[in-house]
């Protein structure tokens, strides 16, 4: 029974990430990795959208700001998979914010956000997916804008 609820735990905790940061992406899988959650990092959109199949996440993080990479195919594709997502990116670039939006991102934040706050935001994130009221951070992404302003990201 040990085994079945450490598998039961792996295949529940897992995160797929799509980014072509290396630096940051290690900051991502480290952190996640303390708050107990697997993570499968994609460099290429096809590896991603294959990846939400075979790897079966509770969430998935997608750079927006990463090149070479159709992050709104990403994103959709993990939506059609019923797996809610975290966009993240620069924190001056409000179009590209509105646009991860559109395409269906459960949480649009900025890379400072996430880096400072993951675990708080991917507990709002899996909220907000199970229609748990999201006050606390609201879609439009202002406090998170608020936040950053003075950020380098």
């Amino acid at each position: 029974m040990s085994h079945d609820q450490t598998t039961t735990e792996q295949h529940t905790n897992r995160a797929l990430l799509l980014d072509t940061d290396l630096f940051f992406s290690v900051k991502i899988t480290d952190t996640l990795k303390h708050v107990g959650y697997t993570t499968r990092t994609c460099r290429r959109t096809d590896d991603f959208a294959a990846a939400l199949t075979a790897e079966q996440p509770v969430v998935a993080l997608v750079n927006t700001a990463a090149r070479n990479l159709d992050w709104r195919a990403a994103i959709s594709a993990a939506r059609a998979a019923h797996v809610p997502v975290i966009a993240f990116g620069s924190h001056v670039d409000l179009a590209i914010q509105e646009a991860a939006r559109q395409a269906g991102a459960t949480s649009v934040i900025a890379n400072s956000r996430l880096a400072s706050d993951l675990p708080g935001v991917l507990a709002r994130t899996l909220r907000r997916q199970t229609g748990e009221p999201s006050s606390t951070e609201a879609p439009s992404g202002a406090p998170d804008r608020a936040h950053n302003t003075s950020s380098n990201t």
